[in-house]
């Protein structure tokens, strides 16, 4: 005990090849895969080594589930070692056909990946099996972020289906920027773009393709998958920064509050956000005083459910009213919904009014449809109301499941903020284990570029 145990510092990743036939591998890597030697050596006994320059080095390590999807998409069937290499390429077709010529062996022809990349598979001297893969073109002006000193962002309007509807999203992708961001700088630049939610995007982690941060113009930050999240992805894959998935290529990853959670990208343009399981959280006991924070009468306030808290990454206070007309007349009383709200452990508070009987036809669950109007108060985190709000509509739908109320594939229709001149339309399915998906889609309504994030202090 007591010793000092420093992670070690990685210089270079080599990998050792042990060759029968020394003088065809090096003219087969070295000379039709054009990897230049930079040592060489000589021993007793006819030893022999070079090593050759294969640029940037990577160590990937994937789990069998991975291996048999790569192999599935390169070749359509289980081929791979235990150890493969894999070489970044300009053209992956003109350099499949040299090592062929070159005597590789062909497992399988350059095919277009679901991330958009051209990879061939092959079996080469020494035993290895490799892959070559060509990466897409990159963003235009992911060097600019640099050159420049600013990074790109947009505002979405996030589950509209027009320009100027739905909820409005703030994103700025600092994939690009490689220095460390102080989180005070997040805060600043969504106190300036005064979005309800200003989402950033950041080099992926824990095997996540993008991670996601995202703060309300009042500097609190939020860590639900709703419309924060749904807007940054619908940007990243409609300006090409993330290559859309091929249909059956399974969903992206993101890493959101602390979890990797799945984005869907559903066979007519829509995205799905899958939330973390509901769990089901405090009842309210006192009716009256949450009808009067709301400003309504406690027969206003339906039963079937109760008032209760629901948390699927950020926990809502969800309260289903027995009207339209009580959904029409609720107000903000700032000072009693914060209350509220931490007086249960809630962020916000989700009216809903479900359509009675609904378009299930005769209220059958399972049968169709259910449609529900709602609204969403958070003055705590400084939006007084929000327009659309994924990361409550999904603890509403598994609400509304738990008590049978939705059932197994039927879809629960959202509108909301129609009262706000942003309409917007949500769609939530509730699967086992009450675990939601919340979809829609989204309109890039602005984009442009913001001055960089200044260097961390320390």
């Amino acid at each position: 005990m007591g010793t000092d145990r420093r992670t070690p510092v990685v210089r270079q990743l080599r990998v050792v090849v042990s060759a029968a036939d020394y003088d065809e591998a090096v003219a087969f890597y070295g000379e039709a895969l054009g990897l230049p030697a930079r040592d060489a050596f000589a021993g007793e006994g006819g030893a022999r080594v070079v090593i050759l320059d294969a640029g940037r080095a990577t160590l990937e390590i994937a789990n069998p589930a991975q291996v048999a999807m790569i192999d599935a998409v390169e070749v359509g069937r289980p081929v791979s070692p235990h150890l493969r290499l894999a070489f970044e390429v300009d053209d992956a077709e003109g350099s499949t056909r040299t090592l062929v010529d070159a005597g590789a062996e062909l497992i399988a022809a350059p095919t277009r990946t679901p991330w958009n990349s051209l990879n061939s598979r092959l079996g080469a001297p020494g035993g290895l099996q490799i892959t070559l893969f060509q990466e897409a073109e990159p963003e235009a002006g992911a060097d600019a972020d640099r050159d420049t000193g600013t990074v790109p962002f947009a505002l979405v309007d996030v589950f509209g289906e027009a320009s100027l509807t739905g909820n409005p999203l703030g994103v700025v992708d600092l994939t690009a920027w490689e220095q460390p961001v102080d989180e005070e700088w997040l805060r600043e630049v969504a106190r300036e773009l005064r979005q309800s939610e200003t989402t950033f995007v950041l080099p992926g982690q824990e095997g996540a393709l993008r991670a996601l941060r995202s703060f309300t113009a009042g500097g609190v930050e939020v860590t639900g998958a709703g419309h924060n999240a749904l807007g940054a992805w619908w940007w990243l894959l409609e300006s090409g920064r993330v290559a859309r998935p091929v249909p059956g290529a399974g969903p992206l990853v993101q890493w959101i509050g602390g979890r990797e959670l799945p984005v869907l990208v559903r066979e007519d343009g829509a995205l799905a956000l899958r939330q973390a399981p509901a769990r089901l959280g405090a009842a309210v006991e006192d009716v009256a005083g949450l009808a009067e924070a709301v400003g309504l009468s406690p027969a206003d306030i339906g039963s079937h459910p109760a008032p209760r808290v629901v948390d699927t990454g950020a926990a809502h206070l969800i309260v289903t009213l027995t009207s339209h007309a009580a959904l029409t007349r609720a107000v903000v009383r700032k000072a009693e919904l914060v209350g509220l709200a931490r007086s249960v452990g809630a962020q916000g508070v989700y009216l809903a009014w479900p359509e009675a009987a609904s378009t299930r036809g005769a209220g059958v669950a399972g049968s169709g449809e259910v449609t529900v109007h709602t609204r969403f108060f958070n003055p705590g985190a400084g939006l007084d109301e929000d327009p659309a709000t994924g990361s409550a509509a999904g603890p509403l739908g598994a609400l509304l499941r738990d008590h049978g109320l939705l059932g197994a594939g039927e879809q629960l229709t959202v509108s909301q903020g129609a009262s706000m001149g942003r309409p917007s339309t949500l769609r939530v399915t509730v699967g086992d284990g009450l675990v939601p998906e919340v979809a829609g889609r989204g309109v890039v309504t602005i984009e442009g570029r913001i001055k960089a994030p200044p260097a961390k202090a320390g």
